[in-house]
């Protein structure tokens, strides 16, 4: 026969209500008490219901992850998975269970976001790769279940966002290039509907033309992928005037570059410095290895999930925290005479 509640209340001399409210950890039964409960349920191989649990306290005890932009980028080179492999383990470890929802299977019939954390009786929400073009964007505004957005800023009661500063990150790329005497710099940006593609452009953009020193010729647009950042360089190098250095707004679009730049018969950083952004392990084992802006994928992703328990159990307001990147100067650099 299966062992039963009633079998550790018969044991202890208890209440079954009273065992129940020790194995769901209520704060109105004794640490003592809940110790013998517990080892009597261990005794006799007792194990808790934990659908019926939640169907008593009205908790799904679900987290939804919304994983989106997936259309246009390959898995290997969406940054995406940096954060999800960190909250899947993270959320784990609050003995939550997990939904991820993508844009290739999911959401194909378009549903609203809120209908299916509604649906799927979600107790919170944490969105990646949210895009200036998703019509649900507005709609998340008013979402009543805590929710954590990464990378894209979304105002609403309910909405944290966690992000990184980009301005600082691209101004330390400036300021590395400007002290290696580099004055002819190109950018290879990301597409405008992604945020962190206008954030991490914008700062050139405004510095370089303060400057004095921007040339329209010298920018151009990829998509965060390798193939991309290839054409993008192939582009630069076929101008009269070539840039001294190029700017990559991702790693990815970096190697692509570097290929563009060996076939042109030049070497990094010789011929042509060359800097990534955001700090993929790969970077350290190129030749000549890149330099690159650091984001803390790990961090950030742990920030999400502990900022989304803080709303759910200690409702706690909406926050917004942003971490600053790293420079990291590796090989792919170099100081020019002129």
């Amino acid at each position: 026969m299966k062992p039963s509640i009633k079998e550790i209340a018969k044991r202890l001399n208890i209440a079954p209500s009273t065992v129940s409210r020790a194995l769901n950890d209520k704060h109105d039964i004794s640490q003592s008490l809940k110790d013998k409960v517990n080892a009597v349920a261990k005794e006799i191989g007792y194990k808790k219901n934990s659908i019926a649990a939640r169907l008593v306290n009205k908790k799904s005890n679900t987290i939804g992850v919304f994983f989106l932009s997936r259309e246009h980028i390959n898995s290997e080179e969406n940054t995406g998975f940096k954060y999800v492999e960190v909250i899947l383990d993270k959320i784990k470890q609050k003995n939550y269970d997990l939904i991820i929802f993508s844009v290739d299977s999911d959401l194909k019939d378009k549903k609203k976001y809120i209908d299916i954390c509604s649906e799927r009786q979600v107790e919170g929400a944490i969105f990646i790769g949210l895009e200036d073009t998703d019509e649900n964007t507005e709609l998340l505004r008013n979402i009543d279940i805590p929710t954590v957005i990464l990378e894209k800023r979304v105002s609403g009661k309910n909405i944290s966002y966690i992000g990184s500063d980009n301005e600082y990150g691209v101004n330390s790329i400036l300021d590395h290039l400007f002290e290696l005497n580099h004055k002819d710099i190109a950018f290879i940006k990301g597409p405008d509907f992604i945020e962190c593609s206008k954030d991490r452009f914008m700062p050139f953009y405004k510095r370089m033309n303060y400057l004095n020193l921007y040339k329209e010729k010298f920018v151009k647009e990829g998509n965060f992928r390798l193939k991309s950042g290839y054409t993008a360089a192939k582009e630069l190098l076929e101008l009269d005037e070539k840039p001294t250095a190029i700017i990559a707004s991702s790693d990815l679009m970096a190697i692509g570059a570097m290929k563009a730049i060996e076939e042109k018969g030049l070497k990094i950083p010789d011929d042509i410095s060359l800097v990534g952004y955001d700090g993929f392990d790969v970077g350290a084992f190129l030749s000549p290895s890149l330099t690159t802006v650091l984001q803390d994928f790990q961090a950030m992703g742990e920030k999400a999930v502990d900022v989304l328990f803080s709303m759910i159990e200690e409702k706690d307001e909406a926050v917004n925290i942003v971490f600053k990147p790293k420079l990291i100067e590796r090989k792919s650099t170099k100081k020019i005479f002129s």
